[in-house]
C-alpha cells in the first residue's frame, strides 16, 4: 500500500519532454501559461514555446512592451509584436531601454531591437513609442494614420527628423527624449498638424527651429540653447526646464538667451525652473522683460524660494502685467555658488520694497496657489506682501508638504497667513 500511495503522489510531468509540456500549455490561457515560469528553473523558459495564444478579446487597442536586454529573445518580441499587430493594435509602445542609463548623458547608446518590417505595413496605427529600437524613417510613409509618436534614446539627425514629420502629416504629438545627434532640429512646415511636442534631455548643437501653427502645448527640458520663433503663434502652455545646466553664466549670455525665448514664445501658461529664476535678470534687462508678456495669465514656478531666485521670481512678476494665477511648486533646487544679483538684495525685506510697485499683485492677480509648504521666511514674506497688496485676490490655497515629522509645525505656520493683512475682501485662504 505504501508503494502504491508513494507512486500516486509523484510528479508525472517531471517524466515528460519539454515539447509535451509545451504543447499542454498551449491549451492554458496566456497569462496562466506564463505564470508556470516561476515554477523552478526548468519551467522558467517552457511557456515560450506555447504555439496557441488563449486571447478573447477581438482587438488590442494598445500594445506595451518593455524589455531591458532583448537581443537574445528577439524572436520572442517579433512574435509578440505580431499578435498585436494581427489584432488589430492602434497604439504600440517598445521600450527596450536600460534604466540605468543616465538622463543626463548624451552617449549613444547600442540600440538592441530593430523594429520588424511587418510592422510597417500596420497602416491603423495612431499611436508609435519606440525607445531604444531601430527603425527606419523612410518606411514611416506607410503609417498613414499615425497621430502620437515617442522616440527615445535613439539617433535621430535634423534631417531624418523633417523627413518623419513630413511622412507623418497627421501627426500632434511629438515626444522625443534622450535623442542624439539631432543637430539644429527644424519643427516647421505650412501644413504641420502638430499640437503637442516634447523635447526632453536630447543631443542638439545651437538652437532649434519652431513654427507649428496649431501647437499648444510646448515643453522642452535640457542645455540652454536658442530658439528661432519668429513666426510661432500663441500656445496654450509652454513649460521650460533648463535644470541640466551644471554652472551659471556671469557673462550675461545665457541671461539673454532666456529672455529672447521668452520675448518670442507667447504663451497663457508658462513653467519655468530654479535655473531660469536665477539667470534671468543677467541678461540686458535685469528688472524685467521690455515688452512684457502681455498675453501671459498662468506663472508657475519651480523654485526652492531661496534668496538667490528672488531677482528672478520679481523679473517675471514685473513682466507679467496681466496674470492671473501664480502656482509656486516648492522642491529641492540647484543654487549656484557664484551666484550675482544684479543689485544688492536683503532676503527679509525683499518683496516689501517690490511686491507694491508689481502691476499684476495690485490689479489682475486672482489666484494663488502653493504646493509644499514649509512656512519658511521666504515663502512668508512673499505671501504676507501678496496678501497685503493683492487686491484682486480671490483664493490663495497652501497645500502644506506631507509624511513630515515637521508637518504640525507647517500646519500652524499656514494657518497663521489667516491672520495677515489682506486687501482683498473677497479672498478665501483654503488649507490642506
Amino acid at each position: 500500500m505504501a508503494m502504491i500511495k508513494k507512486k500516486t503522489n509523484a510528479d508525472m510531468f517531471s517524466f515528460l519532454p519539454d515539447h509535451v509540456i509545451s504543447l499542454i500549455l498551449s491549451f492554458l490561457p496566456f497569462i496562466d501559461a506564463a505564470r508556470t515560469s516561476v515554477l523552478s528553473k526548468r519551467w522558467r523558459h517552457i511557456w515560450h514555446a506555447t504555439w496557441m495564444l488563449n486571447y478573447k478579446e477581438p482587438v488590442v487597442e494598445t500594445f506595451s512592451l518593455s524589455f531591458t536586454n532583448p537581443g537574445e529573445y528577439r524572436l520572442d518580441m517579433e512574435n509578440c509584436l505580431r499578435f498585436a499587430i494581427l489584432r488589430g493594435t492602434r497604439g504600440l509602445y517598445l521600450d527596450f531601454a536600460d534604466p540605468s542609463w543616465g538622463e543626463d548623458n548624451f552617449d549613444p547608446h547600442i540600440r538592441l531591437f530593430q523594429l520588424p518590417t511587418f510592422v510597417y505595413k500596420h497602416k491603423v496605427l495612431e499611436s508609435l513609442k519606440l525607445f531604444s529600437c531601430r527603425f527606419d524613417v523612410s518606411e514611416f510613409n506607410a503609417f498613414s494614420a499615425l497621430k502620437d509618436l515617442s522616440l527615445g534614446w535613439v539617433e535621430i539627425r535634423s534631417s531624418s527628423l523633417k523627413a518623419l514629420l513630413m511622412n507623418c502629416p497627421l501627426l500632434e504629438g511629438l515626444c522625443l527624449k534622450n535623442c542624439w545627434n539631432l543637430g539644429d532640429p527644424d519643427i516647421s512646415g505650412p501644413n504641420l498638424r502638430l499640437r503637442r511636442l516634447i523635447i526632453d534631455k536630447c543631443s542638439i548643437d545651437n538652437h532649434i527651429i519652431l513654427m507649428a501653427q496649431k501647437l499648444q502645448y510646448f515643453k522642452y527640458s535640457g542645455l540652454v540653447k536658442s530658439f528661432l520663433l519668429e513666426d510661432q503663434p500663441d500656445v496654450e502652455e509652454a513649460e521650460l526646464d533648463f535644470g541640466l545646466e551644471s554652472e551659471f553664466d556671469n557673462s550675461g549670455y545665457c541671461g539673454d538667451t532666456l529672455q529672447d525665448i521668452l520675448r518670442n514664445l507667447y504663451s497663457n501658461t508658462l513653467t519655468v525652473c530654479s535655473y531660469m529664476l536665477q539667470e534671468l535678470p543677467s541678461g540686458e534687462e535685469p528688472l524685467r522683460l521690455y515688452p512684457c508678456l502681455d498675453d501671459m495669465r498662468h506663472l508657475i514656478l519651480k523654485t526652492s524660494m531661496h534668496s538667490y531666485e528672488l531677482c528672478g521670481l520679481s523679473f517675471l512678476l514685473k513682466s507679467c502685467p496681466g496674470l492671473e494665477m501664480i502656482t509656486i511648486d516648492l522642491g529641492p533646487a540647484r543654487i549656484f555658488a557664484d551666484y550675482e544679483p544684479p543689485f544688492q538684495i536683503q532676503s527679509h525685506v525683499f518683496w516689501a520694497q517690490h511686491i507694491p510697485f508689481i502691476d499684476c499683485v495690485r490689479e489682475t492677480l486672482k489666484v494663488v496657489e502653493v504646493n509644499g509648504f514649509k512656512g519658511e521666511p521666504n515663502e512668508i514674506e512673499l505671501l504676507q506682501n501678496l496678501l497685503r497688496y493683492g487686491c484682486a485676490l480671490e483664493r490663495l490655497r497652501i497645500n502644506v508638504i506631507k509624511s513630515s515629522d515637521s508637518e504640525p509645525t507647517y500646519q500652524w505656520r499656514a494657518q497663521m497667513l489667516q491672520y495677515f493683512t489682506k486687501a482683498s475682501r473677497r479672498l478665501q485662504v483654503v488649507i490642506s
